[in-house]
């Protein structure tokens, strides 16, 4: 019997330039009720943008993609071939490093600027969502979970290896207090336990509170219960989930103290317009002479004109409609 074959992808779906299997499309939403679109290949563990997208991803759209790249770590991770293309014109790619506040970071570009790969590891790290991991924190998933994980593909990882065997990436931790501001920098869920969370936990020690840490297989400070970090997308992905309902409720009607720290940050430009206005309003002043108190005069006279012209418009339209309908 021969072979059922295969289905082809639909027309809309990329293909992806390494391992030529369909991609996973995911329709985000973006600021200001734009859609950001990006196409995720699981089995390689990469995503792709154009290079306008990945910059406008609110909180529930980076929370739906974190959620994607955690369940493709379930997939064994397909190595990246040196002749990995564009999934548009299938063209050459070349290697752009990204300086940024949390250092450098690499995506592979098209060269006719159709779009960009990257790994996972590298699209969160360009966010400041992963850094490496240091000793403590090899100890600390050493003791707990008897093994170290890759945060981009999940693969195991050596108790020494500086690089994944697998997808060759650096052996990072999720800081998730630098993921709960990035899904709400605003604050929307201020009040939620995750934002007791705190990063850079570099020693056997809390960084929110400084208390010391027993060398055995917590993650959680004893003292404070504040977290530390997550060895992992899943478990970071869980820590961070339970803000997606009010992340949601707060893109479609903000929180009163949100709006309220909203209007405070404009206040100072509209202080600066309103002094730039008197500004000019005095200068003109001078130019023609005018002193203050006349000034006032004339605003007095404008605004009674502007009353008495309002006025009399009301009384047209009165006695238009009576004419129409014959009172």
């Amino acid at each position: 019997m021969n072979p059922r074959p295969a289905v082809p992808p639909p027309a809309a779906a990329l293909t992806c330039g390494n391992c030529s299997q369909a991609m996973r499309g995911l329709q985000l939403p973006g600021y200001y009720g734009k859609t950001v679109e990006l196409d995720l290949c699981a089995g390689c563990h990469l995503v792709w943008f154009d290079l306008v997208e990945a910059a406008g991803l609110p909180g529930p759209a980076l929370l739906t993609l974190l959620g994607e790249m955690a369940a493709a770590q379930t997939l064994a991770h397909t190595p990246l071939r040196p002749a990995l293309s564009c999934p548009r014109c299938r063209g050459a790619v070349r290697t752009v490093h990204n300086p940024s506040r949390w250092g450098h970071s690499l995506q592979l570009e098209c060269l006719q600027r159709h779009g960009a790969w990257q790994p996972f590891a590298q699209f969160l790290q360009q966010r400041g969502l992963v850094r490496p991991m240091t000793s403590a924190d090899r100890h600390r998933a050493l003791q707990r979970d008897g093994a170290l994980h890759c945060v981009n593909c999940g693969g195991a990882v050596g108790a020494t290896d500086t690089t994944c065997p697998w997808c060759t990436s650096v052996p990072s931790v999720v800081d998730v207090a630098r993921l709960a501001h990035a899904l709400d920098p605003e604050g929307a869920t201020q009040a939620h336990a995750v934002h007791r969370q705190r990063s850079q936990a570099g020693a056997l020690n809390c960084a929110a509170c400084g208390a010391a840490q027993p060398a055995d297989a917590a993650w959680l400070c004893t003292a404070c219960g504040a977290t530390l970090t997550a060895p992992g997308l899943a478990e970071a992905h869980r820590r961070v989930s339970e803000l997606g309902p009010a992340l949601a409720a707060h893109a479609d009607r903000p929180a009163p103290h949100v709006v309220k720290a909203r209007l405070a940050r404009q206040q100072p430009a509209l202080d600066r317009q309103r002094s730039r206005a008197a500004e000019m309003q005095a200068e003109a002043d001078e130019r023609l002479g005018r002193t203050p108190a006349a000034r006032r005069e004339v605003d007095d006279a404008l605004a009674s004109w502007l009353m008495d012209a309002a006025l009399t418009a009301g009384r047209a339209a009165i006695e238009a409609l009576r004419r129409v309908f014959g009172r």
